[in-house]
């Protein structure tokens, strides 16, 4: 079934809107009776540098590589200046170099888990940072505790650089023979256990800005979701999950935006013995969850389909249980606490409206 279909079947609390080339997209551009209102060229010609906080998407797909997109990554922007990396997968480097990120100026990296498609572009960024200027202060990485075979943060950053017996053990070296200063990473390792709630807890705060992570499950594989807070705006990053052990809506309560990674398919189309039900969430429970934790915004991310048009069976699902706006996130867009979505600035642009290839949004009415 065509997405245009979809809108031609309706629901009694959707309209549905495709958004292509540099068409303005909003949450807050729509009235609350589900009629779109055009948005003032104050609102249209803002900037990333309007925002205390907001969000670069730096890659929106999976692991396969199949679809165009570069696996899951996101920077997030305080006060206009970039300050955390979360997950680092293939292509979110290039993505870097492509938006022209200012990397020496990232203070933390958050993984929510250690698979191969959120943390293998990780060195070529850290290396590029000191390649950039980056000084010799700290770079606090955050992750999972590790279980059995799978390390925890600490355990894989020792095995990734330790000056002696790491993989990439020659960059310490590197970086301070020919670049004059230190690589210096902090790693700290988060208690994620995999078959009980755990905890939530509060892993960072410093200048007004908080760090929130809560245990998640994803298979055996120890996993986080984070809430970053700064000025009273917070995204929340949901990782890869599957729902048993219920912290994501806790965490995610009253979020401004809840980036969601990956969904399952219809429960209609998966046996109740389906092995990929221990690692993510079906449609109707990220729907569910994004409900219960009332949040203002909801954003797919981690894509699998070949084509968005591929989840418009999910997304009915979604809207059955969740009524507020859904967006589809694409590669190198801007995600703002406010609902704009805008293309990524790049070579020094001032940011263009709207969002990049064929991202959709769900607005209620």
């Amino acid at each position: 079934m065509s997405l245009e279909n979809l809108a031609r079947i309706g629901t009694e609390r959707r309209t549905f809107l495709k958004t292509a080339g540099a068409t303005g997209l909003t949450a807050a551009g729509f009235s609350s009776t589900g009629g779109a209102e055009q948005s003032d060229d104050s609102c249209s010609e803002r900037t990333q540098q309007d925002a205390d906080v907001y969000v670069t998407v730096l890659g929106s797909g999976a692991s396969a590589l199949k679809n165009g997109r570069s696996s899951v990554g996101y920077v997030v922007h305080i006060d206009g200046e970039p300050k955390l990396l979360v997950d680092a997968g293939g292509g979110t480097a290039s993505a870097i170099s492509e938006t022209q990120t200012d990397i020496t100026k990232l203070d933390l990296a958050l993984f929510t888990h250690l698979h191969i498609d959120h943390t293998v572009d990780f060195p070529a960024i850290l290396k590029a940072a000191y390649q950039q200027g980056r000084d010799g202060r700290p770079w606090e990485i955050y992750g999972p505790s590790g279980k059995g075979i799978r390390p925890g943060m600490k355990e894989w950053a020792s095995k990734m650089f330790n000056g002696s017996s790491g993989t990439y053990s020659y960059l310490r070296e590197f970086v301070g023979q020919y670049l004059g200063t230190n690589v210096r990473l902090k790693a700290h390792d988060i208690d994620a256990p995999t078959d009980s709630p755990g905890k939530i807890q509060r892993v960072y705060s410093k200048d007004g800005l908080t760090v929130e992570a809560a245990p998640t499950k994803h298979g055996a594989m120890p996993s986080l979701a984070y809430r970053v807070s700064y000025q009273g705006t917070s995204f929340t990053f949901t990782g890869d999950y599957s729902s048993k052990l219920g912290n994501v809506p806790t965490l995610a309560k009253g979020t401004d935006v809840m980036i969601q990674n990956r969904l399952l398919e219809p429960e209609s189309k998966m046996g109740s013995s389906e092995p990929k039900r221990v690692l993510h969430s079906t449609p109707r429970e990220i729907g569910m969850n994004a409900q219960k934790a009332k949040a203002n915004m909801l954003v797919l991310s981690h894509i699998s389909r070949d084509t968005v048009t591929d989840l418009s069976e999910e997304i009915k699902i979604i809207i059955d249980e969740y009524d507020g706006p859904i967006a589809i996130a694409n590669d190198l867009v801007d995600v703002y606490p406010d609902g704009r979505i805008l293309e990524t600035k790049m070579n020094g642009d001032s940011g263009a409206s709207g969002t990049s290839g064929d991202g959709l949004m769900f607005i209620p009415q």
